[in-house]
């Protein structure tokens, strides 16, 4: 195994997201979809882009990249996985951008020099590809300061732990079908999962889609993101939290608009605000817990943990204990304590149960039964969990001594 995700996609022969654009039309599209994710979601809109010096890791073809020229960022790009270059340069030039090539370079963000004036440092970092998978997690967060004009951006895509519950089921089943079939991962996949596949609108075939995720090694909970104490620490060395999709700032919380929360009070309403969160970020419907829940985080990450363990070796004991934790999943689903609509809590308990339906085939070990409730069962196709997250940070200081 490599020990960096852009070394993993060098073994390959796929790049990951190339959505392999012809014409216009595909650009157009994929640029008011990347209109909606930061102007309604993350409160960025394309007129912070106009002008800036944005340095963006990790870019794989390049496709977002382009984006970022049409609104006017001059580019720097920095991608380790020299295979993606030739296709970064052709965009460019295909599509009328190379002026807004600033520089195209292969330093990860670690390696990436740092400026020496602030003239030389960039307005907005963006940060959607393996940054996420660099450890500590501090280190990222630290050297991006240090690329970063006062008042600039950061923006991170991540995995988020919560939110991959079903991703890290998705690699268990994988994992389980290949040892009692014996079959490569592609066929694997497609034997089980192409129904779930081509029942939602993507850009990218299955064989990326199984390169990237099911087989990344990556994909896992040692890099999955817990988003409160990585904004405790972005704040540690001179960020602040600006945006974030799904929010993790109290969306909630009224008070008047003269009135200034300390840090100390954000901070802490931030908190509460995740903890009600897992489940929404778990199911990707709304379930905002009414009250706190004695326990729960815990038993919530034990499900993680022990599902994590599953994709390397499956055991039937440690799949028992994740149907206990749904049990009690499905149970507070139910209750009073989980502000939902009707629809999402009927939803997000049909993919309960249906987990609950699969453990047992899994454990029974029956090839054909698994990849007949995985190509059948509504509850398990329609269900995909919210394992990607954005958050925007602003730099407003310096780390704290």
């Amino acid at each position: 195994m490599s020990d960096t995700l852009y070394g993993y996609y060098l073994q390959q022969n796929v790049l990951p997201t190339v959505g392999h654009w012809q014409g216009e039309a595909e650009l157009l599209a994929h640029e008011e979809h990347r209109r909606v994710l930061f102007t309604s979601k993350l409160q960025m809109p394309p007129q912070v882009f106009r002008c800036a010096r944005m340095l963006e890791f990790g870019p794989d073809a390049g496709e977002n990249s382009l984006v970022f020229a049409l609104w006017g960022a001059d580019c720097t790009l920095a991608e380790p996985n020299t295979k993606a270059h030739e296709t970064i340069r052709n965009y460019f030039a295909r599509f009328n951008q190379l002026n807004r090539l600033t520089e195209l370079r292969s330093e990860d963000v670690l390696q990436f020099p740092i400026p020496k004036t602030d003239a030389e440092r960039f307005d907005v970092i963006d940060a959607e590809g393996f940054i996420y998978t660099i450890l500590p997690q501090r280190a990222w967060l630290e050297k991006c300061a240090q690329l970063t004009r006062p008042g600039g951006f950061l923006v991170v895509f991540n995995c988020e732990a919560y939110g991959s519950f079903m991703e890290l089921m998705l690699k268990v089943i994988l994992a389980r079908y290949r040892a009692l079939t014996g079959l490569e991962p592609l066929p694997a996949a497609q034997k089980l999962f192409q129904t779930k596949w081509d029942s939602i609108p993507h850009k990218r075939r299955i064989e990326s889609w199984t390169m990237d995720v099911l087989m990344n090694p990556f994909v896992r909970m040692k890099y999955f993101v817990e988003p409160r104490r990585m904004c405790d620490e972005a704040e540690q060395v001179g960020w602040s939290l600006y945006s974030a999709w799904p929010h993790y700032a109290d969306m909630l919380d009224i008070h008047w608009f003269k009135q200034v929360r300390t840090a100390e009070e954000t901070a802490r309403l931030r908190v509460d605000y995740l903890e009600r969160s897992r489940l929404s970020h778990m199911f990707v419907r709304k379930h905002f817990l009414a009250r706190p829940q004695p326990g729960l985080e815990h038993d919530l990450w034990d499900l993680l943990m022990l599902t994590d363990s599953l994709v390397d070796a499956y055991a039937a004991g440690a799949a028992t204990r994740c149907m206990a934790h749904l049990t009690r999943i499905e149970t507070l689903l139910q209750s009073a304590d989980v502000i939902s609509s009707d629809a999402d809590r009927e939803a997000s308990l049909q993919t309960v149960r249906s987990y609950q339906k699969l453990f047992p085939l899994l454990s029974a070990g029956n090839a054909d039964e698994i990849a007949a409730f995985c190509n059948t069962d509504p509850g398990f196709i329609k269900s995909w969990g919210t394992p990607s997250h954005f958050t925007v940070f602003q730099k407003t200081g310096t780390a704290a001594a």
